[in-house]
């Protein structure tokens, strides 16, 4: 399941228990036109969307992303951003820790807050989505919950 409607793509989404995570695109996604939104909440029932109204500002706005790499793996994610909360919804895997995937907040530059996929995400977060949607590269950093 995921929150993204049927003319839409699924970029990201999971479980988080009751509740799911969702990065939703429409089909004309790129660089030039098209939109992406972060949306949270229960199935059916959402409760975040970023921004609010996806067709007003250009993705590069208010969305970032990067890979990244560890040994025996590597990973990416999107940052949503609305100040003064970030929104990170990741996915990695590394040798000695295996898969990690789910959302993360912040505020002001510190993490509040994370909760992992119980399940499987489907996830298109990769180079190759991020150069198509014209996202700029996240000058951030972004550690990885849970990974000492």
């Amino acid at each position: 399941g995921s929150h993204c409607q049927p003319h839409e793509q699924i970029i990201f989404s999971c479980s988080l228990g009751k509740k799911m995570v969702s990065v939703c695109a429409s089909n004309d996604l790129s660089a030039n036109s098209g939109y992406l939104q972060y949306r949270f909440g229960q199935p059916g029932r959402i409760e975040l969307n970023l921004p609010a109204l996806p067709q007003l500002a250009p993705v590069s706005q208010f969305v970032q992303a990067r890979t990244l790499m560890f040994s025996g793996g590597g990973g990416g994610y999107l940052r949503f951003i609305s100040e003064p909360y970030h929104y990170i919804v990741y996915t990695a895997i590394g040798k000695g820790w295996g898969p990690k995937d789910g959302v993360a907040v912040e505020r002001n530059g510190r993490l509040m807050a994370y909760h992992e996929c119980r399940d499987i995400p489907v996830s298109k977060l990769s180079d190759a989505f991020f150069s198509d949607a014209g996202l700029l590269a996240d000058q951030r950093e972004f550690m990885i919950p849970g990974i000492d």
